[in-house]
């Protein structure tokens, strides 16, 4: 799978400034549900529960790549994740905006995802006790941001 050219920097930039280095189609998988993690942060603070569904998305972003991975293979993926998404989540403000403004412009050429991301957001809102009034407001946003909808 072909990165544009946007993609590309961000992943670049990304990697350069992080000390995990991750595979193009596993950065490409970090990027797609990056804006899960705003779900998760919608209400300005990661509490325990939280993290439970940080660890649970870590593992269904390792889960598509079950087929052509050994367990252990498939177990150090979910962990690389976990970590990735801790990082990102510690520093929103950095990652933010060059996450959706390159997701966006990805959208923009890939309109075939936006129903898939659109899905993932509400289902992880609705995952704890319903979706709360910060979690709507973040999917709000993030939905007219990406065009979504």
């Amino acid at each position: 799978m072909s990165l544009h050219t946007k993609t590309e920097e961000l992943y670049t930039h990304y990697n350069s400034l992080n000390n995990v280095e991750l595979s193009r189609e596993h950065f490409q998988t970090l990027f797609i549900y990056f804006p899960c993690l705003l779900i998760v942060a919608s209400d300005g603070v990661v509490d325990d529960e939280e993290w439970v569904f940080v660890k649970y998305l870590a593992k269904f972003m390792a889960e598509g790549y079950k087929s052509s991975l050994t367990r252990t293979e498939l177990e150090n993926l979910q962990k690389v994740y976990y970590n990735e998404l801790e990082y990102l989540i510690n520093n929103l403000e950095q990652w933010k905006d060059p996450f959706l403004d390159t997701l966006k412009s990805y959208l923009d050429q890939n309109d075939d995802e936006k129903d898939d991301i659109l899905d993932i957001l509400h289902l992880f809102a609705d995952a704890s006790d319903g979706i709360s009034d910060d979690e709507e407001e973040a999917i709000e946003e993030i939905s007219n941001r990406l065009n979504l909808e």
